[in-house]
């Protein structure tokens, strides 16, 4: 059992997230932030009509091993103010590195023992969180370790390649219409204008600084991390090369364990079928009923206590 609380930040705008903290009897507790992926998930990390409770179930089970939990709504998000849509990653970093701050400061929190979740975008952002605001550790879910420009090239690329190999119809509507071609020279108008955004005019809903987006490398904050980090991926996921949390392990300059689960996907369930890019809203979605992958839980559950439960 648990108790949650609704708390808030405040900056030049107010954030509101939700901080579960256990009924058993402590004058502090150890604390886990969440920080979710990328696109205008809420707190419970659902979107629209994709409901999947990740952080709402990562939150009571982390709850339930005795640690408070917080997970909060993205600026411009749900009951969040500000802008989402004009926040550079940057602005992002900022946030979370306030909410850090804020278990830090809070009574019933223990400021030593403060750890970060990332899961995807929130994976990559959390080692440039923990350069401003120290962490007693990092667990990485789902996380990358190349420049993002790298990633999202692979991504695009490995969609485009499935898209090619489709056959029917469809397939020969697409080598008809050269979507292929397209979809490639749109990436690489795209390019020239993020190098050139004065020139360009360069206007992206949704992202403030096109340039900032694609160029940041968490390499560079990988280096610098010296707490103990947990790094896992799914050898389902196709958003993120799962054998990235080796390499992951690899940069960072304190102890590092790192995972790949078999058969997890990147919203980090079960998915033993036929795994594609361009047919991933509608595998997440069959996916909306189902619970956290177990050995993904378990993992967690063992270095948790070996870390800060002992």
């Amino acid at each position: 059992m648990s108790k949650k609380l609704l708390v808030m930040v405040e900056s030049e705008f107010t954030m509101q997230g939700t901080l579960t903290i256990p009924t058993y009897y402590s004058e502090t507790y150890p604390a886990i932030i969440l920080i979710g992926d990328r696109g205008k998930f809420d707190r419970d990390g659902n979107k629209g009509s994709l409901k999947v409770n990740l952080y709402r179930e990562l939150a009571n089970y982390f709850t339930s091993l005795g640690f408070a939990v917080l997970r909060y709504d993205k600026r411009g998000t749900y009951k969040s103010k500000g802008n989402y849509c004009k926040a550079s990653v940057t602005d992002f970093i900022d946030d979370a590195t306030l909410w850090v701050r804020f278990l830090k400061e809070h009574p019933q929190i223990n400021p030593k023992q403060v750890i970060i979740v990332g899961h995807g975008e929130g994976a990559l952002l959390a080692p440039a969180i923990c350069t401003k605001e120290s962490v007693a550790g990092l667990v990485l879910l789902a996380g990358a370790a190349e420049p993002s420009n790298i990633l999202l090239e692979k991504q695009r690329e490995k969609g485009i390649h499935e898209l090619e190999k489709m056959d029917g119809f469809t397939g020969w509507l697409i080598k008809t219409l050269k979507i292929s071609q397209y979809i490639r020279t749109q990436n690489e108008i795209m390019k020239e204008k993020v190098k050139n955004p004065i020139k360009f005019a360069l206007n992206i809903k949704g992202v403030k600084s096109p340039r900032e987006q694609l160029q940041y490398n968490v390499v560079t904050y990988l280096e610098q991390v010296s707490c103990p980090v947990l790094a896992i991926t799914g050898d389902k996921d196709v958003q993120v090369p799962p054998e990235h949390a080796k390499l992951i392990a690899s940069y960072v300059n304190g102890e590092a364990e790192w995972h790949i689960i078999p058969n997890m996907n990147h919203i980090l369930r079960k998915y033993e079928h036929k795994h594609t890019m361009i047919r991933l809203r509608q595998e997440y979605k069959s996916l909306m009923d189902k619970s956290i992958e177990e050995e993904l839980l378990h993992v967690m559950k063992e270095w948790l206590k070996r870390h800060y439960l002992s």
